[in-house]
């Protein structure tokens, strides 16, 4: 049934007006989006919100959902907003193992499950997380995007290059189409030899925002600085990826545009903005989408969460496997003025840890590399193979010397060398990309739960 709901959703979108295909839930999250107080978590309204929407969460899993039935000893009638923020600590953690064993119980009996869509996160390490959405979060969900995203400037009419693992084409097709107002470029016909024509397709179709994985963007954008090119457009959305410091500094210096990011998964139980000040990363995670928890474990601080619109299969407390430090006060970013909780480093997936020689855990994504490496690279991969060593995979361009190579490798011996020995750099013609056409930025081989090129993961939106 899943084609043919969304095949007749989307054709409604195109010919209907909003409110005759908008479900309440979803109005009832843009009015809360709309709200002057949505930017401060402390502002009683928007506690009041939260604490009503995770009592209704709750209720329906212990009324409707088998899994918490079964397992959570209290009284559906005895939740109440005034105490469901103390109720949600009755309820286990869980994680995708709890899930895969017991994927059916997880759904509402409320529901029609063969009218619901259906997808799983992808299987890095076997199968994927079944997921089912109703379509009414599905267009919750891009509810909360839209209201991310509108104060840039993007609305329906805006014309949108797209490369993503809806993008995806078979190898022997063309690398671009357009369809409607949206350019869509598949990230597998990224490579030197095709980027001339799908330039030339940009330039033709004149987008006014780009939407993509920052993997594909850090291709083009190579590619554009060595044709000494730069593109005007209103804004670049990243998503689906981690978000580096060096990437965002790198797009900065190629597009003419100011460039936004978040935090999400396939399991919607969390959402953060991102926000960059030139130095750091952090996100803020947005109180009226779910309710955000740290769990410690030898990896570090564990970001739990339980989504507050998932009727369908509600998902309550569960363990993202992603890492970040929750701060412990509420304080206002002088980026962009939200006072909601904030992780001041996200440090990735529980399968981008690398192992020290000391046999402790390093967080992957905090290998940043130097701002010069992406004018001899066109893209970069850390791979380990065995604890204890690093090698760094690069895709060299023509201007890398030996000089150079020595330069780059040097630079980080001298960051890494007390946890990592040796730390050796490996030329490669070509870094795979997954079949959603995503490019790991670490590679961890011969672990439980490690993301190899062949493999997908979770959708993370860093």
């Amino acid at each position: 049934m899943q084609p043919i709901l969304k095949g007749v959703y989307h054709r409604a979108c195109a010919v209907l007006p909003p409110s005759l295909i908008t479900s309440d839930r979803c109005v009832e999250a843009k009015k809360y989006l709309e709200l002057e107080e949505i930017n401060s978590e402390s502002e009683p309204a928007i506690r009041r919100i939260q604490s009503e929407l995770l009592a209704r969460t709750l209720k329906n899993a212990l009324q409707n959902v088998p899994y918490y039935k079964k397992r959570v000893t209290i009284d559906p009638a005895s939740i109440r907003p005034d105490n469901a923020l103390d109720t949600l600590h009755a309820f286990p953690l869980i994680g995708r193992t709890e899930i895969l064993e017991n994927a059916s119980d997880f759904v509402s009996r409320n529901v029609n499950k063969y009218l619901l869509i259906y997808m799983t996160t992808g299987g890095s390490t076997g199968r994927g997380v079944p997921l089912w959405n109703t379509l009414s979060e599905y267009q919750t969900e891009e509810a909360f995007v839209e209201a991310m995203w509108a104060p840039f400037g993007l609305t329906k009419r805006s014309r949108i290059l797209r490369i993503g693992a809806d993008t995806v084409a078979p190898l022997n097709g063309p690398p671009s189409q357009t369809r409607g107002r949206r350019l869509l470029v598949s990230p597998l016909h990224l490579d030197e030899r095709l980027l001339p024509e799908i330039v030339a397709r940009i330039d033709d179709f004149k987008p006014d925002f780009i939407h993509s994985y920052p993997s594909c963007l850090q291709t083009l954008a190579g590619h554009l600085q060595q044709m000494g090119r730069r593109l005007h457009i209103k804004g670049i959305f990243l998503a689906s990826e981690e978000v580096l410091p060096e990437q965002l500094r790198f797009f900065s210096d190629v597009f003419d545009a100011p460039v936004h990011f978040f935090y999400g998964a396939s399991e919607r139980v969390l959402q953060a903005i991102g926000c960059y000040d030139g130095k750091d990363i952090c996100y803020h995670l947005n109180p009226l989408y779910g309710i955000a928890e740290n769990v410690r474990d030898e990896y570090g601080h564990e970001l739990v969460g339980t989504g507050l619109w998932n009727e369908a299969m509600p998902l309550i407390r569960y363990r993202t496997e992603d890492y970040g430090k929750i701060a412990d006060e509420l304080t206002k970013c002088t980026i962009c003025g939200r006072s909601w909780k904030t992780v001041h480093q996200l440090d990735g997936r529980k399968q981008y840890y690398l192992t020290t020689k000391q046999g402790t855990k390093f967080p992957g994504l905090s290998l940043d590399c130097d701002k010069f490496i992406w004018d001899h690279v066109s893209t970069f991969q850390w791979v380990q193979n065995r604890p204890g060593k690093i090698e760094l995979h690069i895709i060299p361009r023509d201007n890398l010397t030996k000089e150079i190579e020595a330069r780059i490798l040097e630079a980080q011996r001298k960051r890494l060398s007390d946890w990592f020995e040796p730390i050796t750099l490996v030329k490669q013609s070509e870094i795979p990309r997954t079949k959603a056409g995503k490019r790991r930025m670490v590679v961890v081989n011969g672990n439980p739960g490690a993301a190899t090129n062949d493999g997908e993961s979770p959708r993370r939106s860093y």
